[in-house]
Order: C-alpha cells, then sequence, then structure tokens
C-alpha cells in the first residue's frame, strides 16, 4: 500500500480538483504531486496517497513549514477509509463517463464546431446542444432526486419509525409544474459577466473563460465570443479590453506567485434601464502610485465610449492581491473612476440599485417569475406579513411589497442593509424597514413584534441563503421561533441544503425543540438555461400533528 496521509483544514464543500488546485497555487514550485486524491463530500479534510514514503514526509515537512495555509495533517485512523473512498471516486467517475459517452451518442449527428470554441461552450453551457424541453426534464429528473435524498438522510437521522408520511411516501410532496423560459430568454441572457484575464493557447494576452485544466498542464483563457449565455455587449466590452491589455506593458496577475497587475473584469448591464456597471479587478501592489493614477485616466478613456443601446452608469477599478481566485476586496481599495457604484434594474416594475458586490440574480426575466411564485405562494395562505431573511439588498421583500402589509428584512452585511433602505426609498415603500443583524439574534424578538398568532396564517418567514445553505444556529433559530408556521426555502443549489431542510423537518425531542416543519411543495425555476443548475423552491408548514416519541 502506498504511503498515504490526511491533511485537516481543507473548505468543506470543495471537490478534489479545487483543492489540488488551492494546493498548486498557494505552494507553488514547492508543490509535489500526489499520485491520488481524495475528497469525501462535505468534510473538512481530504485524503492524499504519494508514491513514497520519501514523498509524503516532504509534503507533510512542506505543510508544517507553511502555517499561514491553516493546514495540519491529521492521522489515518481506519486503514481502509482511503480505499473505501477511492472506490466510490472510481465508482463516480465510471457513471460520468457513461454518462458522457449517452450524451455523445445521442448527439453525434450534431454539426461540430473547432474543438476549443466547443469546449468553452460546453464548458460554460454544457446543455446547449440539448433541446429545452429535454434540458427541463433532466433538471426535474434532478430535482427528484433532491427529495429522495432528503427521505434517504432524515431516516437515517431519526429512524424509520419516527419518519411522518410524507417522508415515507414523498409523492405527498407536491411537485409543481416548473417555471419555465421563454424562448427568446433561453441564450445569451447573464446580467452580469466575470472574465479572467490571463493567458490564451497562443500565450496572447486574453479575456475571457478559463478552458482546459491546471493538473493537465493546458489551461488557458480564450476569447467568450462562443459563450452560449454571455450577452453580446458584455463580449463586446471583453473584447475591447482584451485589445487594450495587448498593448499594455503589464502582465495579468500570475496567480501563483502574485506577479503582474491585471485579473478580472465585471461587466453587469440591464436591458431594461439599457445601463451598463463595469468593475476591473487589478493588483496595485506591482506599480507605483503614478502607474496607478496612469491606469485609471486610460480606464476612464477607454470605457467612456459608445456603447450603442446601452449607457456607462459606473467604473470602477478595484484592487485584491490575493492568491488564487479569491477576490475579495474592500471598500477602502476600490475607486470609483466615473459615474456610480451601482446601476439600476427594474424586477416586477420595481426599481433595484444593484451594487458592484451586491448578489442579484442573473436572469431578470425568470427573477420575475421566481419572485411571482413567492407572490403566489403568499396569495394562497392569505399572509399579510413577511420576514424576509438573509435579504440582501432587499430585493425579494421589494417585490413582495405590494402584496403584503408589512415587510421586515434581516440582513447581516452592513452595506447591502444601506442598499435595501435606498431601494425602499427609491420605490416610495412605507411597509418595508430593514435590520441590520444575525437572524439568529434577532429573530425571535422580531417575530413578536410582527404579532402573528398561531393558526391565523398571517406571517410568512422566506430565506434566500447563498448557495451552501445557512448554519445549524440559524436554522434552530428560525424553527424554535413562534409564530413562524410558513417558511419560503429558495436554492440556487438545492442538494447543497438538504440538511438545512432536515433540521427544520425533524420531529419535535429532546434535542429538536419546537415541532417540526413539513415540506408541502416544492417548484423548480429555469434560472440557469443550457446548464445543468436551477433554483428550487421550498415551501414548508409547521407539523402540529407530529410529536416525536422521543420527547
Amino acid at each position: 500500500m502506498k504511503p498515504q496521509i490526511c491533511l485537516l483544514g481543507i473548505q468543506k464543500f470543495a471537490k478534489d480538483k479545487q483543492v489540488l488546485k488551492q494546493l498548486q497555487e498557494q505552494l507553488g514550485d514547492k508543490f509535489i504531486n500526489p499520485t491520488e486524491i481524495i475528497k469525501p463530500k462535505m468534510k473538512p479534510f481530504c485524503f492524499l496517497q504519494f508514491i513514497d514514503e520519501d514523498q509524503k514526509n516532504k509534503f507533510v515537512k512542506l505543510i508544517e513549514e507553511n502555517p499561514e495555509l491553516k493546514l495540519r495533517i491529521g492521522e489515518v485512523h481506519n486503514e481502509n477509509a482511503f480505499e473505501k473512498q477511492l472506490e466510490k471516486k472510481i465508482k463516480q467517475q465510471k457513471q460520468n463517463e457513461d454518462e458522457i459517452k449517452q450524451f455523445q451518442e445521442k448527439h453525434q449527428n450534431r454539426d461540430v464546431i473547432e474543438r476549443q470554441e466547443n469546449e468553452l461552450a460546453l464548458q460554460t453551457a454544457p446543455l446547449y446542444q440539448v433541446k429545452y424541453e429535454e434540458q427541463i426534464e433532466q433538471k426535474m429528473c434532478e430535482l427528484k432526486k433532491v427529495i429522495k435524498k432528503l427521505k434517504n438522510q432524515f431516516i437515517q437521522k431519526n429512524g424509520k419509525e419516527y419518519a411522518p408520511d410524507w417522508i415515507l411516501d414523498t409523492n405527498l410532496i407536491k411537485l409543481n409544474d416548473p417555471v419555465t423560459c421563454e424562448e427568446q430568454f433561453r441564450f445569451n441572457y447573464r446580467n452580469k459577466s466575470e472574465f479572467t484575464i490571463s493567458y490564451n493557447s497562443q500565450k496572447e494576452v486574453s479575456v475571457g473563460f478559463n478552458v482546459g485544466s491546471i493538473q493537465k498542464n493546458n489551461d488557458s483563457v480564450e476569447q467568450p465570443n462562443t459563450c452560449p449565455v454571455t450577452p453580446a455587449i458584455a463580449i463586446e466590452i471583453a473584447n475591447q479590453f482584451q485589445t487594450y491589455l495587448q498593448s499594455s506593458k503589464y502582465q495579468p496577475f500570475n496567480r501563483q506567485n502574485g506577479s503582474g497587475v491585471w485579473r478580472m473584469l465585471s461587466v453587469r448591464k440591464s436591458d431594461r434601464t439599457k445601463q451598463l456597471l463595469i468593475s476591473i479587478s487589478i493588483n496595485k501592489d506591482n506599480i507605483t502610485q503614478e502607474e496607478y493614477t496612469l491606469i485609471s485616466e486610460e480606464l476612464i478613456k477607454l470605457f467612456k465610449t459608445n456603447y450603442g443601446e446601452y449607457n456607462l452608469e459606473g467604473l470602477l477599478l478595484m484592487h485584491s492581491n490575493k492568491l488564487g481566485q479569491d477576490l475579495a476586496s474592500s471598500v477602502e481599495d476600490t475607486k470609483i473612476l466615473y459615474g456610480n457604484s451601482y446601476y439600476q434594474e427594474i424586477i416586477l416594475d420595481k426599481k433595484i440599485n444593484i451594487s458592484y458586490n451586491a448578489f442579484s440574480q442573473n436572469h431578470t426575466p425568470q427573477c420575475d417569475k421566481l419572485y411571482q411564485t413567492i407572490i403566489d405562494l403568499c396569495k394562497n395562505k392569505k399572509i399579510t406579513k413577511f420576514l424576509d431573511l438573509c435579504a440582501g439588498s432587499g430585493t425579494i421583500g421589494i417585490c413582495v411589497s405590494d402584496q403584503i402589509q408589512d415587510i421586515l428584512a434581516i440582513e447581516m452585511n452592513e452595506s447591502s442593509c444601506k442598499d435595501a433602505t435606498e431601494n425602499y426609498k427609491l420605490n416610495n415603500l412605507q411597509n418595508c424597514q430593514i435590520i441590520c443583524s444575525k437572524v439568529e439574534d434577532v429573530i425571535k424578538k422580531v417575530a413578536q413584534d410582527l404579532k402573528s398568532f398561531q393558526g391565523k396564517q398571517q406571517l410568512m418567514a422566506c430565506l434566500d441563503p447563498p448557495r451552501a445553505g445557512v448554519l445549524n444556529n440559524v436554522i434552530e433559530a428560525i424553527r424554535t421561533c413562534k409564530g413562524i408556521d410558513h417558511i419560503i426555502y429558495v436554492s440556487c443549489s438545492p442538494p447543497q441544503v438538504i440538511d438545512n431542510l432536515i433540521q427544520l423537518c425533524l420531529p419535535q425531542s429532546k434535542r429538536n425543540k419546537a415541532p417540526g416543519f413539513k415540506l408541502v411543495n416544492v417548484t423548480l425555476v429555469d434560472m440557469f438555461p443550457q446548464t445543468s443548475h436551477f433554483e428550487a423552491i421550498f415551501y414548508l408548514e409547521r407539523d402540529y400533528g407530529i410529536l416525536s416519541e422521543l420527547m
């Protein structure tokens, strides 16, 4: 058996390739390549296997000599753990290969485009060659798999004898008709496009998307011209910037050693207001203040131009010197070169100012439908008070404000809270307010102040968290909050929020305080045509009829 180690401190949601890529970028030339890497799902560690003890010991020493990596070596207590994980990985790879083979056989008669362009198109929009009806069918199958997985994990955690009827028979969960996308909005729909600045396969400076693999040493950044979901205006701006960069004396940023200057271009746009917001990210540590000023002036001259029906609303220059893909930039490191730090969008006839660093749904017409689905759920339950949790810039609350008496939002990010307050004023809303706090710190007092009484179906809590869901203490705070009997949980990655849903739905016991919820219905919203991703809206109601015998 080849020597192996357990590496602790790995990001919980990272995958094998992401871990390997991060280690390569952080350790640079000193990196020792393992013969095998296995990252178990949802675990903060990974297994590494080396060709011999010497390679293993060198890697261990390298980790110990770099405490800034915040990684440490753990013990492999179970000798069979690595083999089991490897067997699971090989099985998954075989399944993926079979699916690719089936896809190729099914679509072998399609016109073949150039390899690199096809690779970029498939990487950014892997289903663009599949009929739209088949895309929806595939996504509905994935949603059904999520529900099945929810059932299995629920029973594993609590036992079959304590499982409610809707878990034992998931047909009791209503799977609503999918919210599909109209034909004219299925391509080139993204309202936010982020382009990497690096070198293409010809070793020329390029502004576009990553293609290939760092592991196979064939990675490059290729122009976005064939990307099926990127809008023409964003491609035009990327090509314009690429022409400028190819004559610049400054090199693209090297994510492994920190050299170079140019990092990324971001283009945000609205087809309804015809506004553009452009952000450029650089590493200004490698240039002088005089050079920084000169670059700023050149960028203003470059981008203050005519974009046809679109108008430039803002131009920003951001700084980040972090290795890897991390582009975190503070307000102090962001300079407004022209105009504003936001652009305006219209969603369900509401005006929304979206800041350069704020989250927004990437498909505006489908966002209308997403929020309308939430409104319809509230109408059906005669909701009069709406609790908008993890509210961001307050968009959901604003869009439902015409239908609901009182909107109260909770958001921990101070900048987002300021944006929400400005958006309330922009729409002359008197029934919306936001609290800047962690949800778990204030939700019980907030619900009490709203005076929602059990059985009157007045209060709806809406949770639209980041991709990975929320922490357990947030879910516990929502679950144990009196007055919250209805929850809408919006997720852009349903498999990743299964734990959140289970925690909400487990029967009341000594460990699980308060009656659990039941999953009543689920709606798929196709926010990402031409890809395998989708948004899901889970509607849950408090289940007062089920009390666990574990109490």
